[in-house]
């Protein structure tokens, strides 16, 4: 009784689901309306585009009983129009659970309520008599899953899941996202196949379709676990069924070295007040801020920093403005994503925050240093080099308390409006940042050959002086080698 493939006609008719993934607009300031960005230069972080797909209105698969079903939303069931009863059981193949049981009249229509990946077992009875019974087997299948657009570091860690489970379902994979992210990776999965997003798809073929993000507070059956407890990436692993493991996302790498001297990149800007440093040592002086007095130490030591931000300045109140770092070397501006990792693959590291380009550095495999006061170690990708001050409030995003509300202009849902408000990153000092550089194997060796040509002799004695909180960090002198 258990049906295999069966194809269906098409039909006319189509439903359409959607979901919003809104990031922060621009508030305090009067606007025009964004320019577009082509799709050679990466996500409009200030758009609104969301996901919106449609499939067929009745179920894909047909049973020898005329039943149809698939699992495009959820598990779909449609019962022949006859006058029969019919008992509907569900169950979890995994584990073996009876998930739901209920009775359903000739032509009437089911739609599972969680939209994640479960392995059901579908089973039909008139009676006692079992009719229909399917196990679902996604193996050469058509199964589309689907990343809303919108945001750089979402695209970066959920494509790989994509790839991984195509790999473990041994299914026929389309991956529906942004045309910039396809350009960016289509050569990188081969085997995968891509729709852009932004056609609206109707994705009438599908076995199954699943829908990949950190969803809306009150979209509970799009998530089998709250994304507090896993963060980004593993959250949507759990979305697909697929083991919680960080994976990188295969990027185009191998470009030759754009500068000789050693340098360093950083990226200062985010959809959300709550994500920036907002560390001042004189609130009345830009140049005081954390990224200014921490570039100066890191060319203090023969460094190049260059600032790889898209936008110069950002408003999203009119108490909250930012503006890149004026001693930075300016990578700004609406050039192509590929030229950003073209420098980013070559720098010794990356700072930056928990945000798109962090993700992006990530995948080039450098180490990053990620100064995040409202996210905890595990919200983000995995590295050794994060810096939070865990004497002052933080790790709001992981509260399963709260819930990130992308549409706040500064979202910070303890202390805002106080004179407490976003003192996760104003209580992280440059020095501790510096401190955190100085672990890193990159920076080490690259003072070691200073010192050993002599350039680092003075060092100390042309250090600035300052508080605690901005004085500079020094690594212990090491003894020169005996020629």
């Amino acid at each position: 009784m258990n049906e295999k493939k069966n194809s269906a006609e098409n039909t006319k008719k189509n439903v359409s689901y959607s979901f919003v993934n809104p990031l922060i607009p621009q508030t305090g300031a009067k606007r025009k309306g964004p320019p577009p960005i082509g799709p050679e230069i990466g996500p409009d972080p200030r758009s609104s585009i969301g996901a919106r797909i449609s499939m067929a209105e009745l179920p894909l698969m047909e049973s020898e009983s005329g039943i149809r079903f698939d699992f495009a939303f959820g598990y779909r069931v449609k019962f022949p129009a006859d006058n029969r009863e019919y008992k509907l059981r569900v169950y979890d193949l995994d584990s073996g659970m009876p998930l739901e049981e209920h009775m359903h009249k000739g032509g009437e229509y089911v739609v599972g309520t969680n939209k994640y990946y479960v392995r059901y077992r579908l089973e039909a009875f008139v009676g006692d008599k079992l009719v229909f019974e399917h196990d679902y087997d996604c193996e050469d299948r058509e199964v589309c899953i689907i990343i809303p657009d919108g945001g750089l570091g979402d695209n970066l860690a959920w494509l790989p899941y994509v790839e991984k489970f195509r790999i473990l379902r041994k299914a026929k994979v389309t991956a529906v996202l942004g045309e910039w992210m396809i350009r960016l990776c289509k050569d990188q999965y081969p085997s995968l196949k891509f729709i852009p997003l932004a056609t609206k798809p109707p994705l009438k073929f599908a076995y199954a379709i699943y829908f990949c993000g950190i969803f809306e507070e009150d979209r509970k059956p799009w998530r089998p676990v709250e994304h507090q407890h896993l963060g980004m990436q593993k959250a949507v692993a759990q979305i697909l069924g697929l083991p919680l493991e960080a994976l990188h996302c295969r990027i185009p790498l191998g470009s030759p070295r754009p500068v000789k001297e050693p340098y360093v990149c950083i990226s200062t800007m985010a959809t959300n007040p709550t994500k920036y440093w907002n560390f001042r040592s004189n609130d009345g002086d830009s140049n005081s801020d954390g990224w200014n007095i921490l570039i100066r130490w890191l060319k203090s030591y023969g460094y190049r920093v260059f600032v790889l931000d898209r936008d110069k300045e950002l408003t999203f109140t009119n108490q909250h403005t930012y503006r890149v770092p004026s001693e930075a070397e300016d990578l700004t501006g609406r050039i192509p994503i590929l030229e950003r990792i073209h420098y980013l693959e070559h720098a010794d590291f990356f700072i930056g925050l928990p945000s798109g380009l962090s993700w992006l550095a990530w995948n080039c495999n450098i180490p990053v240093v990620m100064i995040s006061g409202f996210t905890m170690d595990g919200s983000e990708f995995p590295t050794p080099y994060r810096v939070t001050n865990f004497l002052f409030c933080h790790g709001c995003w992981n509260d399963t308390h709260l819930f990130f509300d992308s549409k706040a202009p500064v979202w910070c849902p303890r202390h805002l409006g106080t004179p407490r408000e976003i003192e996760c990153t104003r209580s992280i000092t440059p020095k501790m940042v510096q401190e955190t550089v100085m672990r890193i194997p990159a920076f080490q060796k690259h003072v070691a050959e200073m010192r050993e040509k002599e350039l680092l002799n003075d060092f100390r004695n042309r250090a600035p002086q300052g508080s605690a909180s901005t004085i500079i960090a020094l690594p212990p002198l090491a003894e020169k080698k005996k020629r």
